[in-house]
């Protein structure tokens, strides 16, 4: 890997993906083992976001084989674990880290929107050239990726502590810390989390042919779901 392409990380954050830990709200809609293949998908397609000379990593949760397993199936990645503590102890932590390792830009990105345009994620990485900050807010009210330049760092850290995490106020209580932070934020395009079975049908409107969200919802939707175009 060249000293260009180091410098700029894509930190997908997901799970890995077993029947039961995985896409439960999905229930019941989808069986277990349904929801895991539909989000080892989602999985797939987050991981071919990366722009041209960004590097990918893949932070999970620590779970007995996750290493073996998601090595074997993104070779090109670097699979790193997550911290324990809330979601803002494992973002802080994943910044703190890939900016000690000399990255100038990381957009740390979910893995529950697999009909994100990937020049969303492009967008991101270019408006880190000249803001210390960007934001993709979610419809939910979160957001789906939060980037940094590596000059904000460490006080871009004080975004994650106390956080709102899993709440409709999430975004605009990040984008008022921010402003206390003296952060100037760039704010991505809206898009949307597949978290919920009402949220399989807009999915299932959006799919791109050929993707692997595409063909895995092909295998487990059920039989009145709609299917790709």
């Amino acid at each position: 890997m060249n000293r260009e392409r180091s410098r700029r990380r894509l930190l997908v954050f997901g799970r890995l993906p077993e029947p039961g830990y995985v896409k439960t709200r999905l229930h019941p809609e989808l069986t277990g083992e349904g929801s895991a293949v539909l989000y080892e998908a989602f999985l797939d397609d987050a991981m071919k976001l990366a722009p041209d000379g960004v590097a990918v990593e893949l932070w999970v949760p620590d779970r007995p084989g996750a290493l073996e397993r998601l090595s074997s199936r993104y070779p090109a990645a670097r699979i790193r674990l997550q911290s324990g503590g809330s979601l803002g102890d494992r973002l802080e932590m994943a910044f703190a880290c890939v900016f000690n390792e000399g990255a100038d830009r990381a957009v740390a990105l979910g893995s529950d929107h697999p009909t994100l345009p990937a020049d969303f994620v492009v967008r991101a990485f270019e408006s880190l050239a000249d803001s210390p900050l960007a934001l993709g807010p979610s419809l939910d009210g979160g957001y789906y990726a939060v980037g940094l330049h590596e000059s904000a760092w460490p006080r871009a850290g004080g975004l994650f502590a106390g956080a709102p995490w899993s709440t409709s106020g999430l975004f605009a209580w990040t984008r008022a810390r921010a402003a206390s932070l003296r952060l100037d934020c760039v704010q991505l395009p809206p898009w949307y989390d597949v978290d919920r079975p009402a949220d399989l049908a807009r999915m299932a409107d959006d799919l791109t042919e050929g993707s692997a969200t595409a063909g895995a919802w092909a295998r487990v939707a059920p039989p009145t779901a709609g299917g790709a175009r």
